[in-house]
C-alpha cells in the first residue's frame, strides 16, 4: 500500500494559500486527540473519574479491551480502510464516538451500562483516531516524524492541564470539542498536503501491500519489548492508584512527564550532531524505569516520583519505536495503517495484563500489601527488556536503516554505508577482513551471522572483533558505533564544503 502517490488536481491557489494559513494547526490536531485521552479516555481522570462498567468491571480494563477488539477489526479490514473511503470511515467513527465518551459519564455515571457504551466509545475513538494521525506523520522525512511526535505529546499534554485547571465546565466542553478540533486539524493537514504536492494519505480504492522485507525476529524482538514496557507501565499506574493513596495526582503524571520529555527532546534537537537518530536515547528507558520502581518501594519517597520516572521511560520508548517502525515501513514501501495497528494493539496487550495482574492483586491480598512485589516485578520486567529482547544489535540495525533513508530521502548521490565503511576502515587501518567484519558490526550483525556470511569460523570473527577495537581504539560496538558517527560527521563536513566550492 503506497500513501503517497494519490494524486488530486483542482485544489488551486486558494485552498494553497488557505492551507498554509492554518499549517500549524498540524501540530496541534495530534495534541488535541492526547488532551482528550487524558480526560475521557483514561482514568483516573479529573473528569470522569475512575468508574466502573457492567459487572463491576473497571473502566480502564473495558476501554483496553474493545481497543483491542477494534485493532483487531482494523487488521482484518486493513486493505478497505486503507482508502480513501476508509480514512473518511475512521475519521467519523473516531471524532463522533470520541465526542460521546465523556458525556455518558457525565450524564449517566450512576448507569452502569452508559458507563460501558462510553468505554466502548472511548476505545474506538481512540483506536480510529491515533491511527489516522501516525499514519498521516508516518511518512514525513526523516526525523520530522520524531519531532511532530514529541511535540504533540507535550503540546496535547499542556492543553490538558490547562483545561484541568480551569474547572468541571470546562472539562466537560473540552472532552466534545477535542476530538472535533483533532478532526478538523487532521482535514486540514491533509488538505496541505494535496495542494503542495498532490499526495494523499491512501488512495481513491484499497491497494495490496508490499511485502514488508524485515525478519520476523527484527519484528519479534520489537513487539516483545513494546509489550513489555507497556506492561511495566500500566503495573507502576497500578500500585500508584491502590497503594499511593494520591489518587487525586495521579492523572498529572504522565501529562507532565510528556511535557519534560518534549522539553528534553527538544534540547537533544539542538545540541545533537545528528538529531534526527536519537538512538542514544534509548539507552536511558531502562535507567528511567528502573529507578521508578525503587523509589515506589524506598520507604519516604513518594511514589507519584516513581511514577514519573516510570512514565517518562515508557513514553521515551514508545515514541522512539514508533518513529522506527515508520522508517522499516518507509524503507519497504509497506503498509503504514497494518504495522501502526499491530504495534497498538501489542502496546494495549500488554497494558491490560499488566492492569490485570493489579486489579487481581488488589483483590486478593490489597495492592498496598503486594506494592513491593508488583514493583521487583516490574524492575525485572524492564531488565529482561533491555538485556535480552532489544539489545544494542538491535538499535545498530535501527540506525543503517535511517542512514539509508535518509540518503534515499536526499535523492543524492552520496557515499553508501558500505562505502563509508570502507573509507572508515581505511582511516582506521583495519585489514580487508576486517573491514568485512566492521560492516557487520555496524550494521547490528551478531558475530555468528558475519561468520555464516564470510565463510570463516565464529572464532576467527571474534578474533578480528578484538582485533578492530585494538585499532579503532575502542572497547566496544557502542564506542566503534560513536568512532564511526565522528567519521562519517566529518565526510559529510568535507562533502559540503567540497559543494560549496564547486557552486562559487
Amino acid at each position: 500500500m503506497d500513501y503517497r502517490n494519490t494524486r488530486e488536481e483542482g485544489d488551486g491557489s486558494t485552498v494553497t494559500a488557505v492551507a498554509e494559513g492554518l499549517f500549524p494547526i498540524r501540530f496541534f490536531g495530534f495534541g488535541f486527540f492526547w488532551a482528550w485521552l487524558f480526560l475521557a479516555g483514561v482514568t483516573p481522570s479529573p473528569l470522569i473519574g475512575a468508574p466502573f462498567c457492567f459487572g463491576g468491571a473497571p473502566f480502564e480494563m473495558v476501554e483496553l479491551s474493545v481497543r483491542a477488539l477494534w485493532l483487531v477489526l482494523v487488521l482484518l479490514l486493513a486493505r478497505r480502510l486503507a482508502s480513501v473511503p476508509g480514512q473518511y470511515l475512521l475519521l467519523a467513527i473516531g471524532v463522533g464516538a470520541s465526542a460521546l465518551a465523556a458525556p455518558l459519564v457525565l450524564m449517566w455515571g450512576d448507569n452502569p451500562v452508559a458507563v460501558s457504551l462510553s468505554a466502548v466509545a472511548a476505545g474506538a475513538g481512540e483506536v480510529s483516531l491515533f491511527l489516522l494521525w501516525l499514519c498521516f506523520f508516518g511518512y514525513m522525512k526523516l526525523g520530522e516524524t520524531f519531532v511532530l511526535l514529541v511535540g504533540s505529546y507535550a503540546i496535547g499534554s499542556l492543553l490538558f492541564l490547562l483545561v484541568a485547571g480551569l474547572g468541571l465546565n470546562a472539562m466537560a466542553l473540552f472532552s466534545v470539542l477535542f476530538p472535533l478540533l483533532s478532526g478538523a486539524a487532521f482535514v486540514l493537514s491533509q488538505r496541505l498536503g494535496r495542494a503542495q504536492d498532490g499526495s494523499g494519505l491512501f488512495r481513491a480504492a484499497g491497494a495490496p501491500p508490499s511485502p514488508l522485507r524485515a525478519s520476523w525476529g527484527q519484528w519479534g524482538r520489537i513487539g516483545a519489548a513494546l509489550a513489555l514496557y507497556s506492561f511495566a507501565f500500566s503495573l507502576s499506574c497500578g500500585i500508584a492508584l491502590f497503594a499511593g493513596g494520591e489518587e487525586s495526582r495521579l492523572f498529572t503524571v504522565e501529562p507532565v512527564a510528556m511535557v519534560v520529555l518534549g522539553i528534553g527532546c527538544g534540547v537533544f534537537f539542538k545540541k545533537a550532531r545528528h538529531p534526527e537518530r536519537p538512538y542514544g536515547l534509548y539507552r536511558i528507558v531502562a535507567p528511567l524505569i528502573g529507578l521508578g520502581f525503587l523509589l515506589m518501594v524506598l520507604p519516604g519517597a513518594p511514589r507519584v516520583a516513581g511514577g514519573f520516572c516510570v512514565a517518562l521511560g515508557y513514553v521515551l520508548f514508545e515514541l522512539l519505536i514508533l518513529n522506527d517502525c515508520c522508517n522499516i515501513v518507509k524503507a519497504n514501501d509497506a503498509s503504514l495503517l497494518r504495522v501502526m495497528a499491530v504495534a497498538r494493539l501489542i502496546i494495549t496487550i500488554g497494558m491490560f495484563l499488566g492492569w490485570l495482574v493489579v486489579f487481581g492483586a488488589a483483590s486478593l491480598f490489597g495492592a498496598s500489601a503486594v506494592a513491593f512485589e508488583l514493583a521487583a516485578l516490574g524492575l525485572f520486567v524492564a531488565l529482561v527488556a533491555v538485556s535480552l529482547v532489544l539489545t544494542e544489535r538491535e538499535l545498530a540495525t535501527f540506525a543503517t536503516l535511517a542512514d539509508d533513508r535518509a540518503l534515499s530521502e536526499a535523492g543524492i548521490a552520496g557515499p553508501t554505508q558500505e562505502e563509508l565503511v570502507r573509507g572508515f576502515a581505511e582511516a582506521c587501518g583495519l585489514s580487508r577482513r576486517e573491514g568485512e567484519v566492521a560492516f557487520y558490526l555496524l550494521a547490528g550483525r551478531t558475530t555468528s551471522f558475519a561468520a555464516e556470511k564470510l565463510f570463516i569460523a565464529e572464532s576467527t570473527v571474534r578474533a578480528h572483533v578484538h582485533g578492530i577495537y585494538r585499532k579503532c581504539d575502542v572497547h566496544s560496538r557502542m564506542e566503534l558505533m560513536d568512532a564511526f558517527d565522528e567519521y562519517r560527521t566529518s565526510e559529510d563536513a568535507e562533502q559540503g564544503q567540497a559543494e560549496s566550492r564547486g557552486g562559487a
